[in-house]
C-alpha cells in the first residue's frame, strides 16, 4: 500500500524511502509476519561503516499549499490547543492495537499511517488536518460558491482532512436552500389531459393486470369512467379479442380503443 500512494499524497516521512527506490523495478509483495520464519540474513547483518548521515532538509510549506501567513498561524494555535494529544500520539508512535488509543482520537486510527507533524501542524500527506475549532468556518469557504456535494467535497479533499468532512459537507449542502433551489433536475413534463369524448363508449382505454395470481382485462370509457372488468382464462392475444368483442356487443364498437400498447382506431 505504501508504494501505490502518489508521492505528492504519500505520509512525508515515506516519500524519501519511495525516492530512493524510485530508480528500481520493485515487485513489492506482503508478506503476513507469522509465515516469515526466518528474518531475512541482510537486513540483520550489521554494516562495517556506519552509514552517512542524512541531509535534514527543511521544507516551507507556505510555499507549497494555498493559506496565508496568518491563518497558518492560527491553525498552529489550535493544533497545540485541541489536537496535542494526537500530535504526541504521532511523534511516539501508535501503539499496537487501537483499544490503546485514547478515545478522543481514536477516529484518526485508520488514518494512522498518513499523518504526520511539520511546522506545529498535522498533515495527512499534504492535506491539513483542521481542529475542531475551526471546521465550521472551513465549511463555510468549501460551501461559500454552492457548488453542490460533489464539487465541494473534491474542492475540501485538496487540502483539508477531519474525521467525517463529507459527511458534514453533505449535511451543509442538503440543509442550504440556495443548493437545494438551483439543483440540478429532470425537467418536468407537462400533463397532457385527453379530451372528453361526445358520447358514451366512443374512446374506452383498456389494459390487462394481475391481483392475486389471476389475470384480468380492465375497461374504461373516457366519457362515463365506467369501468369493466373481466378475468381472462389466459394471456393469449385471442382470449383478448374474445373478452373485449364481449364488452362491445353490449355498450358498442368504440371509435378508438388506447392501450399500453398505442391506440388501435
Amino acid at each position: 500500500m505504501i508504494l501505490r500512494k502518489p508521492m505528492a499524497t504519500a505520509p512525508l516521512r515515506l516519500q524519501a524511502m519511495m525516492l530512493k527506490v524510485s530508480g528500481y523495478d520493485l515487485k513489492v509483495e506482503y508478506l503476513p509476519g507469522k509465515k516469515q520464519v526466518l528474518a531475512d540474513t541482510l537486513s540483520q547483518a550489521s554494516l562495517n561503516e556506519a552509514p552517512p548521515e542524512e541531509e535534514e532538509v527543511q521544507v516551507n510549506m507556505l510555499e507549497r499549499i494555498s493559506i496565508s501567513e496568518l491563518k497558518y498561524a492560527e491553525l498552529q494555535q489550535n493544533t497545540a490547543n485541541e489536537l496535542h494529544e494526537l500530535y504526541a500520539m504521532i511523534q511516539a508512535g501508535w501503539p499496537e492495537t487501537k483499544q490503546q488509543v485514547p478515545h478522543s482520537i481514536r477516529q484518526y486510527w485508520d488514518t494512522r499511517d498518513e499523518l504526520v507533524v511539520l511546522d506545529g501542524v498535522v498533515y495527512r500527506g499534504m492535506r491539513i488536518v483542521v481542529p475542531p475549532s475551526m471546521r465550521p468556518a472551513m465549511l463555510e469557504i468549501i460551501h461559500g460558491a454552492h457548488l453542490g456535494i460533489v464539487k465541494c467535497k473534491q474542492r475540501a479533499r485538496e487540502a483539508l482532512y477531519w474525521p467525517g468532512m463529507s459527511a458534514q459537507i453533505e449535511d451543509k449542502v442538503k440543509d442550504c436552500t440556495t443548493c437545494h433551489d438551483y439543483a440540478p433536475a429532470q425537467q418536468k413534463e407537462p400533463l397532457i389531459p385527453s379530451p372528453v369524448p361526445d358520447l358514451p363508449w366512443e374512446m374506452a382505454a383498456s389494459d390487462i393486470f394481475a391481483f392475486e395470481g389471476e389475470h384480468y382485462l380492465l375497461l374504461v370509457d373516457y366519457y362515463s369512467k365506467f369501468i369493466e372488468v373481466t378475468r381472462l382464462k389466459d394471456l393469449t392475444s385471442q382470449e383478448t379479442i374474445e373478452v373485449l368483442k364481449e364488452h362491445f356487443s353490449r355498450h358498442g364498437i368504440p371509435t378508438k380503443l388506447v392501450t399500453d400498447c398505442g391506440s388501435l382506431c
